[in-house]
């Protein structure tokens, strides 16, 4: 069925898909399913998803930063959050650079439009910057004017950002999908149901129906079983439930789903299962080098290259927690023959910036 306008809305959609998005692809298919009464799964709401950019962005929050005072100033743990947040979440994040006063400021853009040609030192942004009481949208500025921060990109349209939940689209269907479905489950009727001896008086079902699509949690009376003189003297009272019951297979899929979305994040899934502390510190030490640290050079190259002062992130806080298994490195690597400065960089002891 389509509605009245949806023709406009679609050439509007596919004219956004051909420039610079605005909006994530998910939010425009919710609005259009939305819109004719269908339904959609959006990877971007899955639990796995949360869980790692939420990981990366408090990561983020805990760094270091080595700048010149005013840019420290406002690369704050909560600036520091949004940006390895959304990172993970959809890949593409622009910061108009403003100031006010000689202060510097960092304003979130709602929404960009990118144009010019093929070198990004030549692109110009149109920017809408929201605030409690209205939407302002800036003339076009040029690239030197903002931040884009972009965890990967089509070499074919490199002024986009691309999440690895839209790199990796099957691994993040996979999950949504499942994840849907376990909450179809969970959403139907649940309660239990009481047998009683049956007298007649209602000899249809249409209570009985209508009783189960209201019921959450609650008894049901349902008539019948047998309950004849011998029986009725030691039958229990037993009730049977009923509700929510997902297939363990699609259980099984829903842990399979969520791996795959962490993997794509680069976020080792034993972090978030129960398994040995070993395990467990060396998934904390590859996520720390394998993923927070590349990602944090790739902003601090960006922040270097538009701020022109040189920005750094170290780690040190994050790489404490890994100290005992250093210690030990570092005491294997001087007993074998290494020099003590030489051991206390391999092993990891000095703290490094990215």
């Amino acid at each position: 069925m389509r509605w009245p306008g949806q023709g406009r809305l679609e050439a509007r959609i596919a004219d956004l898909e051909t420039r610079a998005q605005s909006y994530s692809d998910a939010l425009t298919t919710l609005i259009v399913n939305a819109q004719s009464n269908g339904t959609t799964a959006i990877p971007q709401a899955s639990a796995a998803l949360e869980g790692c950019a939420g990981l990366i962005g408090r990561a983020f929050a805990s760094a270091t930063v080595e700048a010149d005072a005013k840019i420290a100033a406002v690369l704050t743990p909560s600036c520091l959050s949004l940006i390895g947040r959304t990172l993970i979440r959809t890949g593409d994040l622009v910061l108009q650079i403003a100031t006010e006063d000689g202060r510097l400021a960092l304003l979130p853009a709602q929404a960009w439009d990118v144009r010019d040609g093929p070198d990004p030192r030549t692109w110009r942004y149109q920017i809408t910057v929201a605030g409690p009481d209205k939407i302002e949208t800036t003339a076009t500025v040029p690239a030197e004017s903002c931040l884009h921060f972009r965890y990967a990109f089509d070499p074919g349209r490199a002024w986009v950002g691309l999440g690895p939940i839209t790199v990796a689209s099957l691994g993040g269907k996979l999950s949504a999908e499942v994840a849907a479905a376990l909450a179809d489950e969970a959403a139907g009727p649940r309660g239990a149901f009481l047998q009683v001896p049956a007298d007649g008086d209602d000899p249809t079902l249409s209570k009985l129906k209508g009783d189960i699509r209201g019921a959450k949690g609650q008894v049901l009376l349902a008539e019948g079983g047998d309950w004849d003189a011998a029986a009725t003297a030691t039958a229990p009272w037993q009730t049977q439930r009923f509700g929510a019951s997902p297939p363990l297979p699609l259980v099984e899929l829903h842990k399979i789903a969520s791996r795959e979305v962490m993997t794509a994040c680069g976020v080792p899934d034993t972090l978030f299962s129960d398994v040995g502390s070993a395990s467990s510190r060396e998934a904390y030490r590859l996520l720390l080098h394998s993923c927070i640290a590349p990602l944090g050079k790739m902003v601090a190259a960006e922040l270097t290259a538009k701020l022109e002062s040189p920005i750094s992130f170290g780690w040190a806080e994050l790489a404490a927690a890994d100290v005992a298994s250093k210690a030990r490195a570092f005491q294997s690597l001087v007993g074998g023959g290494m020099s003590l400065q030489d051991a206390a960089a391999a092993s990891g002891i000095l703290a490094s910036d990215s």
